[in-house]
């Protein structure tokens, strides 16, 4: 028999073809709808999440404790991810989505009546912990809903989106806190009316192949032994999920502490809307233009090859911050922060694409994204405090020690890059996840490099 379909030149032919080709007519409507979500969502982000740490300094002159609180609010929704994809499976993760976007926006409704910066944190502090949920349903529909080869290209478009609308309303944000600290009572209820409007797309969507995430409740003691079956059998995304932890621990560690030595320092002298500017809306900015770049680059060479370039980025961008600081030289806090914004172009792709490409099957994504969730949930609500800590210790110093953990983050990636190539030449193990059917009888894709 020829097995020359089989060969791997033509999968890389077919691959390519598929990534050239034309959207089919579900898919440009998915991507149609989902881009009309990710635009009002980007508003709702830009209120809720981003600008919310400069709302509560200069705004409402939040204390560094509220600081800190704020910074960890969308780690403890994450942390208990596995029981939003235990809700998810039950509802839906369409269901989970709608509806977690909705109640997301009501805290910002509420915002008209706030006047302290306490009040305000628990407000955002709630709306960020269900908009963590939102999130999980989000990446658990990428596997059933965009085709393997066009995955980071479709992601690309709909992260543009979302950073395209995002990037103006914190600008505006810092600009306007410098005309009146009252303003954030008016745009926070006119965000949470964009959000609104955003979960009404996302109910337009059409979701392939749904009723291959089972909706049953596992219990607790079947969930850990999926758990344990995905962490002794796939080694690669173990060790991608621990460079992918440290990663997001020196952003953590260090996000609020540059914001407040910036802040703070004489050498800057930053207003609210330079703050705004340069410590949310720049990196934003170039986050939106070169996220379709990230995602066509992922789709050429793979997720793992992909997260090696955004370290190799997090920790050039954090040396500068901390050089910048450090020597009052104003011209690398710009320089970082264009770095760090096209750090996070590709770093939103990764986070939200790891467990769609790791897991073997549809059902399995739940079970995977419960596990990055997770140890995301771990580093959001621990690093923030050991940041903070830190700057208390060693002030600028403290920067330089996330740059040490970025840093520490990419011989960890080369070696999941290693076990990833050397497993791809290998029988692929099964790995199967609770509610799945009988693991014996499931078939796994071959693995693709990368």
């Amino acid at each position: 028999m020829d097995d020359s379909h089989n060969s791997p030149e033509t999968s890389r032919l077919t691959a390519e073809a598929q990534r050239a080709a034309p959207l089919d007519t579900l898919t440009r409507h998915n991507v149609l709808a989902e881009s009309y979500f990710s635009a009002f969502n980007g508003i709702y982000m830009a209120l809720a999440i981003m600008a919310a740490p400069v709302v509560a300094v200069a705004g409402l002159n939040a204390s560094p404790l509220e600081l800190t609180v704020l910074a960890s609010a969308f780690p403890v929704g994450v942390f208990i991810g596995p029981l939003w994809a235990d809700l998810g499976r039950r509802w839906g993760m369409q269901k989970l989505v709608t509806q977690m976007a909705i109640w997301a926006n009501v805290p910002l409704f509420l915002v008209y009546w706030v006047r302290d910066p306490l009040t305000f944190t628990a407000l955002m502090t709630v709306s960020q912990f269900l908009n963590s949920a939102m999130r999980m349903g989000q990446s658990s529909l990428y596997r059933v809903m965009y085709p393997k080869e066009i995955r980071g290209r479709v992601l690309g478009q709909l992260t543009f989106w979302t950073f395209l609308t995002m990037v103006p309303s914190i600008l505006v944000t810092g600009w306007l806190l410098d005309k009146s600290r009252e303003i954030y009572q008016v745009l926070y209820p006119l965000a949470g009316l964009c959000g609104l409007i955003g979960s009404y797309y996302y109910r337009m969507l059409h979701v392939p192949q749904a009723e291959r995430f089972p909706r049953t409740r596992d219990t607790i003691r079947a969930r850990m032994a999926g758990v344990e079956r995905i962490i002794s059998s796939d080694r690669a995304y173990l060790l991608f999920q621990i460079a992918f932890f440290l990663s997001g621990s020196a952003f953590f560690m260090s996000n609020h502490v540059i914001l407040l030595l910036c802040k703070k320092s004489p050498d800057f002298q930053f207003n609210a809307f330079e703050l705004a500017l340069w410590m949310s809306v720049m990196p934003q900015l170039l986050l939106a233009i070169t996220s379709p770049v990230w995602g066509r680059v992922l789709d050429r060479i793979g997720i793992v090859r992909c997260r090696l370039l955004i370290s190799l980025f997090m920790t050039a961008y954090l040396a500068c911050h901390f050089g910048g600081i450090l020597s009052g030289a104003v011209w690398l806090i710009y320089v970082a922060s264009v770095l760090q914004g096209m750090s996070n172009g590709g770093g939103q792709l990764t986070w939200a694409l790891a467990s769609s490409h790791f897991a073997p099957r549809p059902e399995d994504v739940p079970l995977y994204t419960g596990i990055h969730f997770v140890l995301n949930g771990v580093r959001g609500l621990v690093m923030p405090w050991v940041g903070s800590i830190l700057f208390v210790l060693i002030q600028p110093w403290a920067v330089f020690v996330a740059a040490l953990v970025s840093l520490a983050s990419i011989p960890v990636i080369l070696r999941s890059l290693h076990v990833k190539e050397v497993s791809a030449e290998a029988p692929p193990v099964e790995v199967a996840s609770p509610g799945a059917r009988d693991p014996s009888t499931a078939q796994r894709p071959p693995p693709v490099p990368g």
